[in-house]
């Protein structure tokens, strides 16, 4: 296995014998240059994966060469080497962006010990920013899936509203998708590579609230053996999404409009108030305004969240959208049990269709892991909840029932009709039937049948 690439920028070639020496015994790739200028050449040409750069060097010197370095390539590990080991050029190497500086003469084992700790920091980055970069494509506005023209409104509000520092409220039965939408308004603005911070107000006990939302100081309770910072701490400068909202107490409702306001919070147990730049992204599956009226949730704080109100339609109203996001989740879940290709046969389409999606985009996807677990490479009705199956049974009786509607529809009319004229023509029976253009016995018959009398 061949290991990374090391450049040795040294004006002294025993420097860099000395290292090709040193790392290539540990099979690292070593190769060597003695100006600044070189070694920019070298980088350009080469990409190496660490550079060891001299301070001293004949004409740029290592700060000016550090400088070009970080023109075009502000990721490469450099490691600084001085013989004149002074804080102020440790500093402003540091500033530049260097790794870490060694002093000569140096040290062999601690060559090795500083390569392997700055490969390791690299190889960390870089996974750091893959693993961002992939939670920003799963939850970009392609992950808001549906071709509905509610779904289309909802998506050119997202975009819309992603630009913006301002407060979102997410309104929609569980399971409509608040906190994808909520991540995708947070991954589409300019706090993307900041925290996201979750915090589900209906599973946290009443008596955690305030220390998970706030945080806490050493000895501010029973338990409190250090300090911890909170939700809105953690999330500085990133985005806190406040899942079901509607289950805060009065006393953090207060608190929470405080942050709104000033822009602050104070920790348990706190005698000073700490800022705090945090974009709020509120949710509810409950009715907010119903909750003032009943006292159990502040006006103030609904008008300080709801700023740009977002409704998220239930999935029966999103026409045509139940078998594209069955077929993602198909796509989806195909990959992660490692299965062939399973389709969704036309007669369980037709079920998942006509289906009314209680527990809406959630209860979809639940569904078609189940059946993509249970099928052979075609999903059947039978794999299909018993919910579901019951669609058939239902739609067979409703059109049973459809006859019975029609035939109690036509009763109500014809009685009306009949009513009004007779009353018309002063309850004269022939006239009426002549009216209505039925023989006096059919009248006869029908009056008696809706128990007609004249008052």
């Amino acid at each position: 296995m061949i290991k990374e690439k090391i450049l040795i920028i040294d004006d002294e070639p025993d420097i860099g014998w000395l290292f090709s020496k040193i790392l290539g015994e540990e099979g690292y790739q070593v190769s060597t240059a003695l100006s600044g200028q070189e070694g920019i050449s070298i980088i350009k040409k080469e990409q190496p994966d660490l550079v060891f750069l001299d301070i001293r060097l004949p004409g740029i010197d290592g700060i000016e060469t550090l400088k070009e370095i970080r023109k075009f390539n502000t990721e490469l590990l450099v490691i600084i080497l001085t013989a004149y080991e002074t804080v102020k050029t440790a500093v402003e190497a540091m500033k530049l962006g260097a790794y870490d500086y060694l002093s000569k003469p140096v040290d062999n084992e601690r060559i090795k010990i500083i390569i392997k700790n700055a490969l390791k920091t690299r190889n960390l980055t870089r996974e750091v920013i893959h693993l961002r970069q992939r939670i920003m494509e799963k939850y970009d506005f392609n992950a808001i899936i549906g071709d509905s023209p509610q779904m289309q409104k909802l998506l050119d509000m997202i975009k819309t509203v992603a630009a913006h520092e301002i407060t979102v409220l997410l309104q929609g039965r569980s399971g409509t998708g608040k906190e994808l939408v909520a991540r995708a308004i947070h991954y589409g603005s300019k706090r993307a590579e900041k925290p996201f911070v979750v915090i589900d107000c209906s599973i946290l006990p009443e008596t955690l609230v305030e220390s998970e939302i706030f945080g806490y100081e050493k000895g501010a309770f029973t338990g409190a053996y250090e300090r911890k910072k909170g939700k809105f701490e953690l999330a500085n400068q990133g985005t806190v999404f406040l899942d079901e909202i509607g289950n805060l107490t009065t006393s953090v409702q207060i608190k929470l409009l405080r942050v709104l306001q000033e822009r602050e919070i104070e920790r348990l147990g706190g005698k000073r108030p700490i800022k705090v730049d945090v974009r709020l992204i509120a949710a509810a599956n409950t009715n907010l305004e119903r909750a003032i009226k009943h006292g159990r949730f502040r006006e103030d704080l609904f008008y300080r969240l709801n700023v740009f109100p977002i409704q998220l339609p239930p999935l029966r109203d999103r026409e045509g959208d139940v078998l594209l996001l069955a077929g993602y989740f198909l796509k989806h879940f195909n990959q992660e049990f490692k299965k062939k290709k399973t389709k969704i046969s036309p007669e369980a389409m037709e079920l998942l269709a006509g289906y009314h999606w209680p527990g809406n985009v959630r209860e979809l996807r639940n569904v078609i892991e189940s059946a993509v677990l249970l099928s052979d490479g075609v999903i059947f009705p039978q794999h299909l909840s018993a919910k579901i199956q019951s669609v058939r049974g239902e739609s067979v009786k409703m059109e049973g029932s459809l006859k019975e509607v029609t035939r109690q529809a036509r009763q109500r009319a014809e009685k009306k009709l009949i009513l009004k004229v007779l009353k018309d023509v002063n309850w004269n029976r022939s006239k009426a039937s002549k009216i209505l253009k039925v023989d006096y016995k059919t009248l006869y018959n029908k009056m008696k049948e809706y128990n007609i009398k004249r008052v």
